[in-house]
């Protein structure tokens, strides 16, 4: 690794700016490589556009204007504070992975908006690929790593070449290119028409469901399988590696040097880089990551089997196993924006200490309350614990990949609030990643349980929500870290690019970019949390099955019964021989002991 303070940088050392381009923003941040500061930085709301229910689109060209404009701003600003701007010595990229954006390679034009990762518009060719598989979800996993959903790239491109009559002419006249964010953002910096560079890297190639995961190539046989030309993808390489020159703009001749999916970016920007660690990304969805260092584990638990990072052409490939949640922040979004409610959370004393009873820090209530004590003697906390919701608006990802599961809210009474809502949603996001964390066990069942830890890192933009990270910490009984890293995908994509320009290693940004982290640890007894999950999984079976009204009568009674007695199943699942002759030697005993009283 170079010197940074060789003299030919100024106080800062080496600079790296970093493209960024999440569900909601284009950002370009300005880092410095010796302490990760961010020095200067611009954003830009991104325009979502829906038409229908379910559909996310961008436009392409708009997304492009953004980023220019962001670069400029962001590059004026470090002028103003009289920070050399001669001293970036590289660009890194950073985007939401599975957005899909095709052009025609001779205007340089998207032909249709870009479609959003959780667009959901693909799902009737879905449901016809799993119809033709014997509804086998994991049909291709053993080559891309990856369930059949609507979420990845393959289907979103089969959907715009069977629907849009433009984009299937530029296949058939060889003029369409494919590529997530990060390719269009890559092929406009180095120079568009005629010169822009057309690649990707693997941690985008993989979340097309289109890459051999083990050999980290397009793979042809699932081309085949989607019936996806092959001529319209871009070439992969590493995280590491110099992708091009940006031709244009104030960042003239400056090398484009590292390129990372916003995911796999976070993990390593929030300095996870042993196997074990953690991490979870909460925006409008939810991504939970557990690095695998070296060890590529098919899971058999419903998790996506992918890649942290590649750190140069000949580096080693580091796996992941990662658990996608598209509801988390967009639920309670949805609350206040679709459904005009207030999506508060009351912090006075009051509402606090109900709900510190509620979660469990009165483990006597918290332990021995069945649902109906609660109910007549704990107040808030009672009326709160009868609600469950799931938000399955569009199908439920990992673990299920369920595209037909629908969203449910069970428990409303006429005493139900806007608040008990809303912390029912908090909850729902806790409950979805405690089913992640859980499935990271089962597939990790030969490890060393000291290699992981009950500690998750969190980020993203709902995790500056102190409540929320309370409740998830309440629910899934772990310590939950948050560390005060200014967008964590950032600073992963500079360390990628700082790897390639040799002025940042792997050992310097741990040492260096630790920043100080706030801590949460969970309230609840563990009898608390597993009676509230009892409930969460009766009402995502009902979610999974919520069009089947066969059982309903029988459904309702059961759980009826569960909430009386909670030792149901454990009696149920006594033999009856057992029962039958525990009993009769019962009545001998009584008999028994009527004949011989005591005198």
């Amino acid at each position: 690794m170079k010197n940074m303070n060789d003299g030919r940088y100024g106080r800062f050392g080496a600079l790296i700016g970093v493209a960024y381009v999440s569900s909601t923003h284009c950002r370009f941040l300005i880092y410095s490589t010796k302490n990760a500061e961010v020095l200067a930085y611009h954003e830009l709301k991104l325009r979502q556009i829906v038409h229908n229910a379910g559909w996310l689109e961008y436009d392409p060209a708009e997304i492009w204007k953004h980023m220019q404009e962001c670069i400029e701003t962001a590059y004026k600003n470090l002028v103003i504070l009289e920070i050399s701007p001669h001293d970036i010595i590289a660009v890194g990229i950073s985007n939401q992975r599975g957005t899909t954006v095709l052009w025609n390679k001779q205007t340089g034009q998207a032909l249709h908006n870009a479609i959003g990762w959780s667009d959901c518009r693909s799902t009737p060719l879905l449901k016809s690929l799993l119809n033709n598989v014997k509804r086998n979800v994991n049909y291709v996993r053993h080559r891309s790593g990856l369930p059949l959903s609507s979420c990845f790239s393959a289907l979103k491109i089969k959907w715009l070449l069977e629907n849009v009559p433009s984009v299937a002419k530029a296949v058939e006249d060889e003029q369409c290119m494919f590529g997530t964010l990060d390719s269009w953002l890559l092929w406009n910096l180095t120079g568009g028409v005629d010169v822009g560079v057309h690649s990707t890297d693997v941690t985008n190639a993989h979340y097309t469901s289109l890459m051999n995961l083990a050999g980290q190539q397009w793979d042809a046989k699932l081309c085949k399988f989607f019936k996806l030309p092959m001529g319209i993808l871009p070439r992969i390489r590493s995280n590491s590696e110099i992708f091009g020159y940006i031709v244009e703009g104030p960042l003239l001749g400056v090398p484009i040097a590292g390129v990372m999916g916003e995911q796999p970016a976070a993990l390593l920007g929030q300095l996870c880089i042993k196997a074990g660690q953690n991490v979870c990304t909460l925006d409008d969805s939810c991504f939970v990551l557990l690095n695998t260092a070296q060890q590529m584990i098919e899971s058999d638990n419903g998790l996506i089997t992918g890649i942290a990072h590649k750190l140069g052409p000949t580096a080693d490939t580091h796996f992941t196993l990662e658990g996608a949640i598209s509801n988390a922040g967009s639920t309670v979004n949805w609350l206040r924006q679709g459904l005009k409610i207030s999506t508060e959370i009351s912090s006075n004393d009051n509402v606090v200490e109900s709900l510190n009873t509620f979660i469990g820090e009165n483990s006597m209530i918290s332990s021995s309350c069945s649902s109906s004590m609660l109910n007549a003697e704990c107040g808030l906390a009672a009326k709160r614990s009868e609600i469950t919701f799931v938000p399955a608006f569009h199908g439920l990802y990992a673990p299920y990949w369920r595209y037909d599961a629908r969203g449910i809210i069970l428990g409303l009474t006429s005493q139900t609030t806007a608040e008990n809502i809303t912390q029912a949603a908090y909850e729902a996001t806790g409950f979805q990643i405690y089913e992640v964390l859980q499935a990271f066990k089962k597939d990790t069942t030969n490890w060393d349980p000291a290699c992981m830890p009950p500690v998750l890192t969190f980020g993203g933009e709902y995790s500056e929500d102190s409540h929320l990270v309370q409740f998830v910490a309440d629910i899934i009984g772990w310590m939950l870290e948050r560390p005060q890293t200014t967008s964590p995908a950032g600073l992963g994509a500079m360390i990628a690019a700082g790897v390639t320009m040799r002025v940042v290693s792997l050992p310097y940004a741990t040492r260096m970019y630790a920043p100080p982290t706030d801590v949460f640890s969970p309230t609840t007894t563990q009898n608390r949390r597993e009676l509230l999950y009892r409930r969460w999984d009766y009402a995502v079976k009902k979610c999974l099955h919520w069009n089947n009204y066969e059982t309903y009568e029988a459904d309702v009674e059961l759980f009826a019964q569960r909430e009386r007695d909670p030792n149901l199943p454990i009696r149920r699942s006594i033999p009856g021989s057992i029962f039958l002759t525990t009993s009769f030697a019962m009545l001998l005993l009584a008999s028994f002991f009527k004949n011989n009283r005591l005198t």
